[in-house]
């Protein structure tokens, strides 16, 4: 078995859609000091900073400061296998989970593991939405789940709320679980892993209680994605997303906006939604805008939601030809 002193630790950062996991997960990856290998969902997810890039293959993000990013893609163990096999070893392993998945099912590889300790299992909980989804009939099962075996929560966009909503947004925490050690994070600023350790992962020691209870996330949930060439009108895109469905609970992607160099990334989280420069523009993505959005079970057809954002795709004139009379 691998010396306790050998193994690599691994920091799993769990929470739902919109929490904030794209802005600490570039925070570590901009400040670590450590080799680090971070796996993600899919790119899409993180919008890595173009100064951090060496290089990229579409599956893995070589990283100037000698760390790199993979895709999960569809398969966590073959990834994680690419990770442990590597020639020169990683210092640490850092793991987002999908933000309606639950992170203690990745956190359990990492106690199954020899080569792996389970560092801390983070769960990143939007301080203006978090009662509302705590509450919610459609997912808050999903959030609290995701609260059951963390070690820390990063209250974050606490900036969002008055006195009274940040109280409120803790007290849901804390119902949650009452030992929980909360941070509070606000306007993107995150502290460093190293701020947050505090010993021993406790979810370590949870590792008899039962882990499976039955539940399929996955079905409760269903995803859509959006690929078009071309580009979005501003004006008719906000119209588009006002009649999105309430299905709808998250959208993220890049596009294009007409009249506007460049590609973009987009973030809508319920109807509130963003676009902001794309600083890994050089990636291939296939399309001009790849969209992809995460709904209830019970969200409407692809075909419809297509024809929704379709309303806004920016008509090229065509240009038509006269030919003059013929001579007489």
């Amino acid at each position: 078995m691998t010396p306790a002193s050998a193994k690599i630790p691994v920091t799993v950062i769990g929470g739902f859609l919109g929490a904030g996991k794209t802005t600490f997960v570039n925070h570590l990856l901009a400040t670590g000091t450590a080799r680090t290998a971070v796996l993600v969902n899919d790119f899409g997810e993180v919008n890595v900073d173009m100064s951090l890039i060496a290089s990229h293959d579409g599956d893995t993000m070589t990283l100037t400061n000698g760390c790199i990013c993979c895709s999960i893609g569809t398969s966590f163990i073959d990834t994680m296998c690419r990770v442990l096999d590597a020639p020169v070893p990683y210092e640490r392993i850092v793991i987002e989970a999908s933000g309606v998945g639950d992170p203690w099912k990745i956190a359990e590889i990492a106690l199954i593991e020899p080569a792996l300790r389970l560092d801390q299992v983070i769960v990143i909980a939007d301080g203006s939405r978090i009662v509302q989804l705590a509450g919610d009939a459609r997912v808050g099962d999903t959030v609290r789940s995701q609260f059951d075996r963390c070690d820390i929560v990063l209250l974050n966009k606490i900036d969002l709320v008055d006195a009274d909503g940040l109280a409120a947004a803790r007290a849901a925490v804390q119902g949650l679980r009452p030992e929980l050690r909360i941070v509070e994070t606000a306007r993107g600023a995150m502290p460093a892993l190293a701020q947050l350790e505090t010993g021993p992962s406790l979810s370590g020691f949870r590792v008899d209680s039962p882990s499976l209870d039955g539940t399929d996330h996955g079905a409760q949930f269903s995803s859509w994605c959006y690929r078009r060439d071309g580009a979005f009108d501003r004006a008719a895109l906000a119209d588009a997303l006002a009649d999105m469905p309430p299905q709808l609970l998250r959208l993220k992607g890049s596009c294009r906006l007409s009249g506007q160099d460049g590609r973009t990334i987009f973030q809508m989280v319920e109807k509130v939604w963003s676009v902001s420069p794309d600083t890994v523009d050089d990636i291939d993505h296939g399309s001009d805008i790849v969209l992809v959005g995460v709904g209830t079970a019970d969200l409407p057809a692809a075909a419809m939601l297509d024809a929704i954002l379709d309303r806004a795709l920016v008509v090229e004139p065509v240009l038509s030809f006269t030919p003059y009379p013929a001579e007489t």
